[in-house]
């Protein structure tokens, strides 16, 4: 016989690429295996990108990969995308098959971010909402930080191993989440670990390429083996089995292809192929297949019946991933004669995989599709398609669109792709949306459909001039109902990019001025255009239309828009407008809205107070939902609440968290502002350096927000009012001003009493400020209020008018009476005014703020306190410094006097000032800094400034 030339012992066992060795791979496995021991021994994050064409080896190289790290005890969990397979499928399987057997963990770090891993976790369902998507945070970005999180609780000392193979199969949002894990995974102890074939998909190699650019990513390129390597799998393959004319035959015929190699030998050992068989074959493959494979297989068909056949090739249509009950139904056979039809084609075509089958490789499937005429082909694909159409599992409505377009359906693919962009748009998934509407674009049909929700997609992805743009090409050919809607969705468009007439223009277009959801976009253009009255009847009248006819989104929408119109003028129907949207959103599931209006709340709470019950509601209700930028907002009110209450330093751990999660999550305007509140707790503490450090950093990025910018001076002033440099700090506080005043969006923060105060303190009496801060819209504002109160005491002292100064000081304290730090701050400058102007009782009152200065730790505070009780006939402690001395300086014999004139020596300024401020002689001060010298051994004040400005932080408390 023939096939005994080939082979010296037969059998019936067929190697798999499963169960054959690993050949001529020892350099990229030993690589590998360091991955997983730095993960497992030491913690060391990283990410494996194993690439290559189809055949190659990539599943081998990752199932040796799954198996070192079970063996040091690191947790495995596998996922694999198929076609057609759906958002995020890779990482869902590899989910829920790991924690099949396991509860979720309930730890804190996990709150914020179970509502994005409900996206993959069925036991994990997110928050219920009603509203549309929020996508301020790139909803991949949280599924990673979640996925990161989740895996660092379940992994334990040894850590985890994520595989996610067959990548060149996954949606867009799959990857954005693999590259956000490259990104992130140092110091994680996870190892993550794709494939993707780079032969066919044009994308994919730039993916890879990509990924590989960051420093935790190894990236493997499997080439071809060559002929000794090939050899040597071969004989590991067979055994003693193979004879030399078979090596010859599998080495001419296989190409260097490991998974050829092994159905080459399979074929030889097991089903007596012999060459002249092979090149008899009648049917020529397809170009994209291996000659010998396509023949192979080729073969094997034809070893089944008709029917055994059809169910075969209904299989590779269906889809690798598949559920094979579903192919009954599809071919009207029963499970008995499909069972017998997939048990002849085990296991030469289908293997065991677990509890399921699946095809011998990717290849395989291939070949028996290729071997369909299209005709056949499109017959198939078409009654595949109507079958999976009504399974009701989205993933396999997706593969029955592309089936629905290989039979030539567009209208029906069409329709499809739509909803499931719709879908995925409504689960956060904006770029497997993104992708769907490009196919049902690319099938020519529902034209109008498609402009309509890309331009929503556009919108809500935060690239609303790309969506008046696309709205724009299509509205001219769209009409009826359509072309309303458009008009509609581009109006929300031109609100987010701020182009309030042609929000209106649009509104208008559309021809439904008196529905709910048109009044309230047209109450946002007109707010935003500048005209709060009319904004405010519009919203009045959404709201009124909206309760009568039971739409609550627009319901929402217009109370927080009518809310927002009444703030400064009505604070207590502001309040009344936002907690009736809380309410109703509530009870609603609009629970992005919900939060909004909880927010709206709090800011006109905080007009008044300290602190708002409804901001720490907003809170919790934004993590439970995931909706963290809400969440890090309502961190940053928290963080500005304290700071006046309780000083900057208290708010300053708060504001460094923000500011943390802020980065990670890629939100740079939030992070910036979170770093002013850490630079101003800096600044508190005495560490200019520190300060200097984070507000450079703030300010220096590429995306720096305008409202950062524009407090990074005050900030600095902030630095020299503590030091009671009050010209330098209004010099900087009118830069603020200034830049503020060109943002309307930034100014009701809390810095212009401060200015109007410093201006009027340091000006004599300047009016002009005060009459800016009374017309701004930062006045609602207590902390400002109470700046203004303090200044126009000032102002009626100077002006002869006691009695008037006394009343408007007692005013102030009233208004700021929850803001303790801050009011001590802001009425130490108008008390220095009293004492020098000679009204009201001051003494009395430095005293009582000299305690809190030194209870609190604020030693400059203290140090200007006592020296205003001294000017005042009340002297505290005379003759002796303020200043804490460190350790080593105290060794130097460094005193507290000497401490005080450091100080303001390394704060820049000359010895005169430093008399000035320390109402001492500057012959006095010359004194100190020669004793200093002397002491330090330093040979001039510019080195003794440098050698010692360090140490000044050491004489500050730490933050609290």
């Amino acid at each position: 016989m023939a096939e005994q030339a080939f082979v010296r012992c037969t059998g019936d066992v067929v190697s798999t690429v499963r169960d054959a060795p690993t050949v001529g791979r020892a350099a990229e496995l030993a690589g590998a295996y360091g991955l997983v021991d730095g993960v497992a021994r030491r913690g060391e994050g990283a990410l494996l990108a194993v690439a290559g064409e189809a055949g190659v080896g990539k599943s081998r190289i990752l199932d040796e990969v799954a198996a070192r790290a079970r063996a040091v005890g690191t947790r495995v969990f596998t996922g694999r995308a198929v076609p057609g397979g759906g958002t995020y499928r890779a990482i869902a399987e590899a989910l829920v098959g790991g924690l099949r057997d396991d509860r979720y963990p309930a730890a804190d770090e996990l709150r914020p971010y179970r509502a994005a891993l409900g996206r993959v976790l069925p036991g994990w369902a997110p928050v219920e909402s009603g509203d549309r998507p929020d996508l301020t945070v790139d909803p991949t970005l949280l599924l990673g930080e979640g996925v990161l999180r989740l895996l660092r609780q379940l992994g334990g000392d040894r850590g985890c191993l994520l595989v996610l193979e067959d990548l060149h199969w996954a949606d867009a949002d799959t990857w954005a989440v693999v590259e956000y894990l490259a990104g992130t995974l140092a110091g994680w102890p996870l190892l993550v670990a794709v494939s993707a074939r780079d032969d066919e998909d044009e994308a994919i190699p730039g993916l890879v390429r990509r990924l590989g650019r960051q420093p935790a990513v190894t990236t493997m390129r499997l080439g071809r083996l060559d002929a000794a390597t090939v050899a040597a799998l071969a004989a590991a393959c067979a055994g003693d089995a193979l004879s030399d004319r078979a090596l010859r035959y599998v080495l001419e015929k296989s190409d260097g292809l490991p998974f050829l190699v092994e159905e080459l030998v399979a074929a030889v050992a097991a089903e007596g192929v012999t060459e002249d068989a092979a090149e008899g074959v009648a049917r020529e493959p397809a170009e994209s297949l291996p000659h010998t494979l396509a023949d192979l297989v080729a073969h094997r068909l034809a070893a089944l019946t008709a029917r055994q056949r059809r169910v075969v090739e209904a299989a590779a249509v269906l889809g690798a991933g598949r559920d094979w009950a579903l192919l009954g139904p599809l071919l009207g056979l029963t499970d008995a004669e499909v069972l017998d039809a997939l048990r002849a084609a085990h296991p030469r075509l289908l293997v065991s995989d677990g509890a399921t089958l699946r095809w011998r490789h990717a290849l395989t499937r291939d070949a028996v599709l290729a071997s369909l005429l299209p005709p056949e082909r499109a017959a198939l694909a078409r009654r595949v398609a109507q079958g999976l159409r009504t399974s009701g599992r989205s993933d396999d409505e997706a593969r029955a669109g592309d089936l629905l377009v290989s039979a030539d359906e567009p209208d029906e693919a069409a329709a499809i792709f739509l909803r499931l962009a719709r879908r995925d748009l409504a689960r956060a998934a904006p770029r497997s949306a993104e992708e769907l509407l490009a196919r049902a674009a690319a099938t020519g049909a529902r034209p109008a459909e498609v402009a309509i929700e890309r331009a929503r997609l556009l919108t809500l992805s935060g690239r609303a001039l790309e969506a008046l743009d696309a709205g724009a090409a299509a509205l001219a050919t769209v009409t009826g109902d359509r072309h309303a809607d458009l008009c509609l969705v581009m109006a929300d468009a031109a609100v987010v990019a701020g182009r309030w007439a042609e929000a209106e223009r649009l509104v208008e277009r559309a021809g439904r001025a008196h529905e709910p959801g048109s009044l309230a976009l047209a109450a946002d253009a007109a707010f935003g255009g500048g005209d709060p009255r009319r904004a405010a009847r519009l919203a009045d009248e959404a709201v009124t239309r909206a309760a009568r006819g039971g739409d609550w989104t627009a319901l929402v929408h217009a109370s927080t828009t009518l809310a927002r119109c009444t703030a400064r003028e009505d604070p207590d129907a502001a309040l009344a407008a936002f907690r009736r949207a809380a309410a109703i959103a509530a009870e609603h599931g609009l629970t992005r809205l919900r939060v909004t209006a909880l927010i709206g709340v709090s800011t006109v709470e905080f007009f008044d107070r300290a602190s708002s019950p409804a901001l720490l509601e907003a809170r919790d209700v934004a993590l439970d939902a995931g909706l963290l930028a809400q969440a890090i907002s309502a961190d940053l009110m928290l963080a500005d609440g304290r700071s006046t209450a309780e000083g900057p330093r208290a708010a300053e751990d708060l504001a460094r968290h923000a500011a943390d999660q802020a980065h990670r999550l890629r939100l740079s305007a939030l992070r910036g502002l979170a770093e002013i509140f850490v630079a101003t707790g800096r600044a508190a503490a005495g560490d200019t350096r520190g300060m200097e450090v984070v507000l450079t950093a703030a300010v220096g990025r590429s995306d720096t927000s305008p409202e950062v910018a524009a407090l990074a001076p005050a900030v600095r002033g902030l630095r020299r009012v503590l030091a009671h440099d009050l010209r330098g700090a209004t010099a900087l506080f009118d830069t603020s001003i200034e830049l503020l005043r060109e943002h309307a969006s930034a100014a009701p923060v809390h810095i212009w009493g401060l200015w109007a105060l410093l201006r009027t303190v340091t000006a004599d009496r300047d009016a002009a400020s005060r009459d800016l801060l009374r017309r701004s819209d930062a006045l609602p504002r207590s902390l400002n209020r109470g700046g203004l109160r303090y200044a126009e005491a000032v102002a009626a002292g100077r002006d002869g008018e006691p009695e008037r100064a006394e009343a408007l000081f007692d005013s102030a304290d009233a208004i700021l009476a929850e803001q303790h730090w801050w009011r001590r701050l802001l009425r130490l400058l108008a008390l220095e005014a009293a004492v020098a102007d000679g009204w009201g009782t001051p003494v009395p009152a430095l005293r009582a703020d000299l305690d809190a200065h030194v209870a609190g730790g604020d030693d400059l505070l203290a140090r200007t306190c006592r020296d205003l009780l001294r000017r005042a006939g009340a002297p505290t402690r005379r003759g002796r410094g303020r200043g804490t001395v460190p350790p080593r300086l105290r060794a130097l014999g460094v005193t507290s006097r000497e401490m005080d004139v450091l100080g303001l020596l390394v704060d820049g300024l000359t010895n005169r000032e430093i008399a000035e401020r320390l109402f001492v002689s500057p012959r006095t001060v010359d004194t100190h800094v020669a004793s200093l010298l002397a002491k330090t051994g330093a040979p001039d004040r510019i080195r003794l400034r440098a050698r010692l400005s360090g140490q000044l932080a050491d004489t500050r408390p730490p933050p609290r």
